[in-house]
């Protein structure tokens, strides 16, 4: 069994989502969460490997998200300004919560579709590109098994030479 565990969120650090593989089962647990900060427990998925048709992965930047932390990043700053204390935390604050809206505006999120027609979705930070790649190859890894296994004329084809070198053998 390969299982790659994943972060889905700077702030979030403790809750990490996984993708396991096991002979018969692609199993997904991904984490959810309220605005990004507030956890609230995991949606979990498990495929058949016989109902995965393709998998693909795409790095995309939101650029209303970063927009939105450069604009709440320069209000911290400005919070800065202030000489009360109170000012400054906010600060802090706004520019810690602003930082990682510009961070998490760059994800690379993995596709998996089945035969079906069904698509699951799994956002994973742009620090953890490496898995997307190693998780990508091991479901498309499986696919490639399932469609060996399946595969009539391969398996006729090693039947056959079983035979002939059995008859050959005698």
């Amino acid at each position: 069994m390969n299982t790659i565990t994943y972060m889905t969120g700077l702030l979030t650090f403790y809750l990490k989502g996984e993708i396991s593989t096991d002979n018969n089962f692609l199993k997904l647990k991904v984490p959810n969460t309220i605005l990004s900060l507030i956890p609230l427990g995991s949606k979990k998925d498990n495929v058949p490997v016989n109902q995965l048709a393709t998998v693909s992965s795409s790095f995309k930047m939101k650029f209303g998200r970063f927009l939105l932390g450069v604009i709440i990043c320069i209000i911290g700053i400005a919070g800065f300004s202030s000489f009360n204390t109170g000012g400054i935390v906010l600060g802090i604050l706004l520019l810690l919560w602003g930082g990682t809206l510009v961070i998490n505006s760059f994800t690379t999120e993995l596709y998996i579709y089945t035969t079906s027609g069904k698509e699951y979705k799994i956002p994973f930070l742009i620090f953890e590109k490496s898995k997307v790649n190693l998780a990508e190859e091991s479901i498309n890894n499986m696919i490639a098994g399932r469609l060996n296994d399946t595969n009539n004329r391969q398996v006729a084809e090693a039947q056959t030479s079983a035979i002939v070198d059995a008859i050959n053998n005698k």
